[in-house]
């Protein structure tokens, strides 16, 4: 409650602000990431010193150039932004982030996020820089009901597909700790089996989709990793064929999924131009590049699109005349973000600036 009573305060502040038209740029900082290697830098006394941004927006909001107006982070309870406050640093917990995530947090906060969308930006033009990508869905859920889910695409880039539920997931971890003696996944670990189909990262597009806020045959997932190979189509497990039915069941109903290697052969695949409407969303998570010349994304498991591949079908967009009324960066990771791996500097900073000046320049 306190956390939407401060949400709400900010839209009453800003709603007052002249924006002329501007693009209004603003941060989300959730980031509830389970993970205990990312936990345990959180609390790293030397790496929080030298933490050179406490959050996505913060690095990137000055680097722009299209015309925009900054409206700051929305609210987030500090243990659960990047950079916890030494306060609520022992909330910091991988029980704590999974407890938060199993019971719908992200949903909560997404709702909050969108039910303040209209005293935030109305029907202005807007950014959202992000960790969790599942907020994008609340500036996709303000558009489809501002001009109608009909006419509203949503252009999503991903290395991930972001509609599985978890017990899917888990049905895929078990089967890799039962078949593969080199699986990274502890068998023991607590929180990889049984857990709840919550709204997260992995599975947000299920409820946008599921509940009716978006139109499947308007969405269109760019530079897909995951997609299913042959190889595993062929594998006849229970919780593979369940897996593969309920991945495929998206593009039953419409979903455009454009994988990477697909798009490689096939430039054109990808082609703004054929969804059936007039205005879209474009939602970036960063990892679609990942391993290329970014590594500040939070998951680099597969290596991705590279900077020129993806600026390339960032042209493809405006190219296509389709009106951007919102758009998010997402995923990146101020702890990898910037620094130097395999002895040259990330680009996620400049790839991010790059990506927004291009969509709304």
């Amino acid at each position: 409650m306190a956390y939407i009573i401060h949400l709400r305060n900010l839209f009453i502040l800003l709603r007052f602000v002249d924006t002329m038209n501007d693009v209004l740029v603003y941060g989300v900082p959730l980031d509830p990431d389970e993970r205990e290697s990312v936990v345990r830098l959180k609390h790293d006394q030397r790496a929080r010193a030298s933490l050179p941004h406490p959050d996505p927006y913060t690095a990137l909001s000055r680097s722009f150039s299209f015309k925009h107006q900054l409206l700051g982070n929305v609210p987030v309870e500090s243990w659960l932004t990047p950079l916890p406050s030494e306060e609520e640093l022992f909330m910091s917990t991988v029980e704590n982030y999974v407890a938060f995530i199993d019971s719908d947090g992200c949903w909560e906060y997404t709702q909050a996020i969108k039910a303040g969308m209209g005293e935030l930006v109305g029907d202005n033009r807007s950014l959202m820089i992000a960790v969790d990508h599942s907020v994008a869905a609340a500036p996709i859920m303000h558009a489809c009901e501002l001009h109608g889910k009909d006419d509203v695409g949503v252009v999503m880039f991903d290395s991930h597909f972001d509609g599985i539920l978890p017990s899917y997931r888990c049905g895929l971890i078990q089967y890799d700790i039962d078949t593969n003696p080199q699986s990274h996944f502890d068998p023991d670990d607590p929180f990889v089996v049984n857990r709840p189909e919550s709204f997260n990262a992995d599975s947000f597009l299920y409820r946008l989709i599921d509940d009716g806020h978006i139109a499947p045959e308007n969405v269109m997932i760019v530079g897909v990793s995951d997609y299913p190979s042959k190889k595993t189509e062929q594998i006849r497990d229970e919780r593979i064929q369940r897996f593969l039915s309920f991945y495929h069941h998206y593009e039953g109903m419409g979903v455009t999924i454009l994988p990477k290697e697909r798009l490689r052969a096939n430039k054109r695949l990808f082609d703004p131009s054929s969804l059936d409407c007039s205005r879209i969303h474009v939602s970036v998570d960063i990892d679609v590049g990942s391993r290329n010349a970014i590594y500040g994304a939070r998951f680099i498991d597969y290596k991705g699109l590279s900077t020129a591949e993806i600026e390339a079908h960032m042209q493809r967009i405006r190219e296509s005349k389709k009106e951007i009324v919102s758009a998010d960066i997402s995923e990146i990771d101020v702890w990898k973000a910037g620094f130097k791996h395999h002895g040259k500097k990330d680009a996620t900073y400049a790839v991010a600036k790059r990506i927004g000046n291009m969509l709304f320049g």
